[in-house]
């Protein structure tokens, strides 16, 4: 039997990982390891690809490319004994930082070749599962300015910026009720964030004390601001030092529901989709991921 299905995406990371693949192939080559490697070629297909590799009997499944990647591959082996791996070589690599998975790749390949498995948490929003960070408000209005803008730039940095621009020129505060199994809290909201790991967004620290395997979700919600103070935030949300601002609320949560008027799409892991009120929930040790070996 292989020991590793490799799922490849050959455009993450602008082609960071063609060589990440590269690499990774001489280490497992050195090490004496069986291995084949399937290319995703469409979005979604991914998913199809780590169904496939279960139904085979393949005892470990990586993900080789970025979050998105990592979260299609995620999908399918979510409530299974198959561990994901995974070398990271996107762009954002958001997923990997609380799991302390190394974008380097010999140190992401000795994690699966030495590392362990840990159960990790999963989040349920609206029916859909992710593993990293859910939510509505203004990281989604960027999005949605963002994807109007590729239309006319390629440029995909300039037209996140364009974006970023548009939605603060235009932004909007949402009346959001909140109700917990304990308490309901309103809120005149910017952003809702559960988060399931840490960082989003390429980077952007939103959910700092976020554990994956905790069960437990880290609730970040930015209210009662305006045009200047999102600009003065906005460096904070970056280093993840946003939490002490009055502007800024912060709890755990294992479910809760959420409206806001107007109504928001929702951001599921970097995918933006239909949208609120929502029905959100921790699912507790859901996946296995190769991480490595304490001590």
């Amino acid at each position: 039997m292989t020991d590793y299905l490799l799922i490849h995406n050959p455009v993450a990371g602008n082609g960071a990982s063609i060589v990440a693949l590269n690499r990774a192939k001489e280490l497992l080559d050195a090490a004496n390891t069986s291995y084949e490697v399937w290319e995703s070629q469409y979005p979604f297909h991914s998913i199809d690809l780590a169904k496939k590799a279960i139904e085979q009997g393949y005892p470990c499944i990586v993900a080789v490319g970025g979050d998105g990647t990592v979260r299609e591959v995620a999908m399918s082996l979510i409530e299974t004994d198959i561990p994901l791996g995974i070398i990271p070589c996107g762009t954002g690599n958001d997923y990997v930082r609380p799991l302390g998975i190394p974008t380097n790749v010999d140190k992401a390949v000795d994690i699966l070749l030495k590392g362990e498995r840990l159960r990790v948490d999963t989040g349920e929003i609206n029916g859909q599962r992710y593993i990293n960070v859910a939510g509505f408000g203004f990281d989604v209005d960027v999005l949605d300015s963002t994807e109007r803008y590729k239309k006319k730039i390629k440029n995909g940095s300039l037209a996140y910026l364009r974006g970023l621009i548009n939605a603060l020129k235009h932004l909007k505060m949402r009346k959001t009720h909140i109700v917990l199994p304990d308490r309901e809290l309103d809120f005149d909201a910017l952003l809702f964030t559960a988060g399931n790991g840490t960082h989003f967004g390429g980077g952007m620290n939103i959910t700092p004390k976020a554990n994956p395997n905790d069960g437990l979700l880290d609730i970040c919600i930015a209210h009662d601001v305006n045009k200047l103070t999102v600009l003065y935030m906005l460096p904070k949300l970056l280093k993840g030092k946003h939490l002490s601002s009055k502007h800024v609320t912060y709890f755990n949560a294992t479910s809760l529901t959420a409206v806001c008027d107007p109504i928001s799409r929702i951001e599921v892991d970097g995918e933006v989709m239909e949208g609120t009120p929502i029905d959100l929930r921790i699912v507790p040790q859901s996946l296995t991921v190769l991480v490595k070996k304490n001590g």
